[in-house]
């Protein structure tokens, strides 16, 4: 009987242990430790695959600050490139239960290799200004542009990370909504109006997910140009750590191709 009662406390311990374990996995930011992943780009219009891309995210510590690190690598059709290879890498930051990007650079290389232009992005919370800049193969700058940092920002390589807590607290104001800087370096405010659930038929199965459109404040041209271009959707699980499953709308920016982006 004493070995029994032994044998039961060591297989709670475990099973206890395992649970805290993996409990502390997720961060208050609803963020992995680790990831791998691949995500499929389809042209919504005829239905085919643009392009695919690789996501590696690693948790790393920096002068006692919680660092979240993206590495990236696409091939395929890219915005106004064909046959393009593209690399990202990027960074953030998690406080106070949030995502704040630090820097976003991307390498867009043409089918031989060659460099054909490289995009940077650095956010300073401090001065509260986000530094862009295009350049060259050559690294020679192409254009600069300084645009305010208004509020909690994110831009293309991480907004499907800094959107889980959006995702999750969407019922209260502060949440609903955010900026986001486009892949040409253009700034919106953006709110998000909950759509409804939906059953996504993903590559790995049917996902039951929460729909919800992202709406882009254009200033004065919102109505003419909000009624010209696709409405943007992204698709989440429903409950912590509110996975991302798929994107909808448009590439890069206003006059890209609209696509459908999906986990794979």
């Amino acid at each position: 009987m004493k070995q029994l009662i032994k044998i039961l406390f060591i297989v709670y311990i475990l099973t206890t242990s395992s649970a805290i374990i993996s409990a502390e996995e997720i961060s208050p930011a609803f963020m992995p430790e680790s990831e791998d992943k691949e995500v499929v780009y389809v042209d919504k219009k005829t239905g085919e695959e643009r392009s695919r891309l690789s996501i590696s995210l690693r948790k790393i510590s920096r002068d006692d600050r919680i660092i979240y690190q993206i590495s990236s690598r696409g091939k395929g059709d890219y915005d106004k490139y064909e046959d393009v290879t593209w690399e990202t890498s990027s960074e953030m930051e998690e406080k106070q239960n949030l995502l704040y990007t630090l820097q976003s650079t991307t390498v867009i290389k043409e089918k031989t290799g060659q460099v054909s232009v490289m995009h940077k992005r650095r956010f300073d919370y401090n001065r509260k200004k986000i530094f862009c800049s295009l350049l060259d193969a050559d690294g020679n700058i192409i254009e600069e542009k300084i645009l305010p940092l208004k509020g909690l920002t994110t831009d293309s390589a991480t907004m499907t990370y800094v959107l889980k807590t959006y995702i999750a607290r969407r019922n209260e104001k502060k949440y609903r909504d955010f900026y986001l800087l486009s892949d040409k370096e253009k700034l919106y405010r953006v709110t998000i109006k909950e759509i409804g659930t939906e059953t996504l038929d993903l590559p790995s199965g049917k996902v039951e997910s929460i729909k919800l459109r992202l709406i882009p404040n254009l200033g004065i041209l919102t109505g003419m140009i909000g009624s010209l271009i696709p409405p943007t959707y992204v698709w989440y699980i429903d409950e912590p750590p509110c996975e991302w499953l798929q994107y909808q709308g448009l590439e890069t920016g206003i006059g890209s191709t609209h696509i459908r982006a999906y986990l794979n």
